[in-house]
């Protein structure tokens, strides 16, 4: 807990130390959130920024464009999973409640926000399991990513409620998370990764 504590502290002070690339990069990528498309795009582009910020490197908003143009094939193919898996489980939510509202239907529809709670939160680790790879590669990531949360499951269930507080929080106090929230959830989220992969670092030395 006082790692995620220490990670979530650096997280906002990132912020905070320069609000104007935070400001321009987070609704950048959240008008590119909403027209859907550019999405994929722009969330490579946020998580390449913010990996860069989690290393405590210099970064500007530069970096988020050249995160846009260097990883977009990547981008199009995380995009297209995405699209097609969360597609799935919206689809089989619905189709389930058609069923009527008996204790196994709310049980499958359960199982279905829990899937894809689950699919959100493996895409917060798998972004920066990417960045760190030498060679991009999606299935690596998605699998160092599923590692991770099966080594540790409670880590991640308070970083994913800890993330969610801030950021209900931050939209509920000014809206303070419309110009802060992406670099929010990026930052924190590869500081996330590279905690866990000091430690195990650190185990095997």
């Amino acid at each position: 807990m006082l790692d995620l504590i220490s990670i979530f502290k650096h997280a906002l002070s990132d912020l905070w130390e320069d609000v104007w690339t935070t400001a321009v990069v987070s609704f950048a990528w959240l008008i590119c959130m909403l027209l859907v498309l550019p999405a994929p795009f722009a969330t490579f582009g946020l998580f390449y920024y913010t990996n860069r910020r989690a290393h405590d490197e210099l970064a500007d908003h530069k970096d988020f464009w050249f995160g846009v143009r260097a990883y977009w094939p990547v981008a199009l193919r995380w995009g297209l999973v995405n699209l097609f898996v969360l597609l799935v489980l919206v689809m089989d939510y619905r189709l389930t409640g058609l069923g009527g509202s008996s204790p196994a239907v709310r049980f499958a529809q359960g199982l279905y926000v829990t899937l894809t709670v689950f699919w959100i939160l493996l895409q917060l680790y798998a972004l920066p399991f990417l960045f760190e790879q030498e060679t991009p590669s999606l299935r690596s990531a998605w699998r160092n990513a599923a590692v991770m949360i099966g080594k540790h499951p409670l880590y991640t269930l308070a970083f994913g409620l800890l993330l969610a507080v801030l950021l209900l929080l931050g939209t509920v106090l000014f809206l303070v998370s419309v110009p802060t929230g992406g670099c929010l959830i990026g930052n924190a989220a590869n500081r996330a990764v590279l905690n866990r992969l000091q430690i195990s670092s650190q185990i095997g030395a």
